[in-house]
């Protein structure tokens, strides 16, 4: 046993230098392009943006990330700063990807970017992300060299403890969920979350093992990737309460999903918790034989604290209201056709009060949906008024053609060269944008129901809000042309941006204290292997 411990040392020590061979170069790179994606997925995306840029992304980004690390990895070695610039190659190189060449959310509805998301907030974002996937599976790479090789015998033991463990960490969750949500989450949240659980306790205990260090890194990671999966993938609520046992019809999937406040200021803390003294307690005989230094405790004592006064703070404006948008105008508007048509708007006036809430970021149309309620009336020049109620969001437009953002956006481009909307309008960022079915009335006759409504806010001088009645391809009978626009010169209201900068503070703390960590920890590791750390 000692001369195979002596071995895996020194194979553990050339695994740690700066060039790899080939196979070790693809072991590196699939490992840090796979946590690189995942760190975007869940605080790029999911914690900092709160979008979901579609499948086709994650696997297009991951691919382009493997390229770069790869052969960025094969010429200069592995190391935080050579990590560092491979780090920036890719970037650069995505960020000009999806600004130039393609749109996200291909082949289902394809959006480009705009400048804040790709180069104002995307770059430093996705280097922050990305470089931390990199520096973790830095870490895991030079631990792995160090840690105790486990017994063959015990394979079946530790297989065994892994599952166990990860059904008492899921079942702890479930329960605290519950406790504090007020709301069970279903059977199949248990069972889904407990596969995960148990294949990444298994994996990571064989990849880092399970010392101090490891369980602590392994608890944040698993902490993590649940509430990631319940994020993207897997919403509360199943199965449904009319079980089913012999019935030969399937009963609805009536599911739904957690809000941001929920997952993120709520689940994610308390999985982490859980995932973590879960782990050190697995390898109590391992982390009991390491004192913990008052520098250690001091390092992780004040970071966190600082991370639960900014959750504290951003508690405060992710509640449910902020992401409620009241917009009201009345008086004077100009009236008229199509964009498309082109002809002169007339002067009438009208009256629009819309309350809206976007309740669903993810790409996917499942409830909850966006919630609208729109109440207009036009009155033209010839005496004509007409009355339009609206309370259904179009969670998709009538031929799939664009994206509606399942009804309700906040802060989004359309129109123009966008691909939504209507291209004879210039391109516009409204801070509020909605699309709609409603009913549109002539006085007390009903001329038409279901009819496509779109209302949006704009920082066009003398067209701040604008009312869309119909589509060139879906025409209101009874209106002259088929299509009604009322466009108000200004308008009160609007979506507050105090949840987009909190989403930023909550997911930019974590990720910098999170980065600071893996960095501290891979110099760290790299100092006990007694490498060079001149880079």
């Amino acid at each position: 046993m000692l001369k195979e411990n002596t071995n895996v040392a020194v194979v553990g020590r050339a695994q740690t230098g700066r060039r790899l061979l080939l196979g070790d170069v693809c072991k590196f790179t699939a490992m840090a392009a796979l946590l690189a994606i995942f760190v975007d997925a869940v605080i790029g995306h999911a914690m900092l943006w709160g979008n979901d840029p579609y499948w086709t992304y994650w696997i297009t980004d991951t691919l382009l990330m493997a390229t770069v690390f790869g052969l960025g990895t094969a010429w200069v070695g592995i190391g935080l700063v050579r990590g560092a610039l491979i780090t920036a190659a890719h970037m650069l190189l995505l960020t000009t990807y999806y600004w130039s060449l393609s749109p996200i959310g291909l082949p289902s509805q394809p959006v480009w970017l705009d400048l804040e998301h790709t180069w104002v907030t995307g770059l430093p974002v996705h280097f922050g992300v990305y470089y931390l996937g990199y520096v973790t599976a830095l870490w895991i790479w030079r631990h792995r060299a160090a840690r105790n090789v486990e017994p063959e015998h015990a394979t079946a033991r530790l297989a065994t403890g892994g599952v166990a463990l990860a059904v008492a960490i899921v079942v702890g969750a479930g329960l605290l969920q519950a406790l504090f949500l007020g709301d069970f989450p279903g059977i199949t949240w248990f069972v889904m979350r407990i596969a995960v659980a148990s294949a990444f306790t298994i994996a990571w205990w064989s990849v880092a093992g399970r010392d101090r260090n490891a369980a602590v890194v392994g608890g944040i990671t698993l902490g993590f990737l649940l509430v990631a999966y319940g994020h993207f993938l897997g919403p509360v609520g199943l199965p449904n309460s009319e079980f089913r046992l012999l019935t030969a019809a399937p009963p609805p999937a009536e599911v739904h999903w957690l809000s941001y406040r929920q997952e993120f200021l709520i689940i994610l803390p308390t999985t982490i918790l859980l995932a973590v003294s879960g782990y050190l307690l697995a390898g109590w005989s391992r982390a009991s034989s390491v004192r913990w230094r008052a520098a250690s405790i001091t390092a992780v004592t004040a970071p966190t604290l600082a991370l639960v006064l900014l959750g504290g703070g951003v508690a405060l404006y992710t509640g449910p209201e902020a992401k409620t948008a009241f917009v009201s105008a009345e008086g004077s508007a100009s009236l008229g056709g199509a964009p498309s048509d082109g002809g002169d708007m007339a002067s009438g006036s009208a009256t629009l009060r819309m309350r809206v809430a976007d309740r669903n970021a993810r790409g996917t149309p499942l409830p909850p949906h966006d919630l609208v309620d729109i109440d207009a009336s036009i009155s033209a020049l010839d005496g004509t008024t007409y009355t339009i109620h609206a309370t259904e969001p179009m969670v998709a437009e009538p031929r799939g053609l664009f994206s509606t953002w399942y009804g309700v956006g906040f802060d989004v481009w359309h129109h123009g060269r966008s691909g939504i909307g209507y291209a004879g309008l210039p391109s516009t960022e409204s801070n509020v944008a909605v699309y709609a079915l409603g009913t549109v009335r002539e006085g007390e006759q009903i001329l038409a129901t279901g009819v496509p409504i779109h209302v949006m806010t704009s920082s066009r001088p003398g067209a701040r809000l604008e009312l869309h009645i119909g589509q060139t391809q879906f025409q209101v009978p009874g209106i002259p042309g088929g299509y009604l626009r009322a466009v108000w010169p200004e308008y009160e209201g609007g979506h507050d941006q105090g949840l987009s900068y909190a989403q930023y503070a909550w997911g930019g703390g974590v990720l910098g204290v999170l980065l600071c960590f893996a960095i501290a920890a891979a110099r760290r590791e790299q100092e006990q292997n007694n490498g060079d750390l001149t880079e």
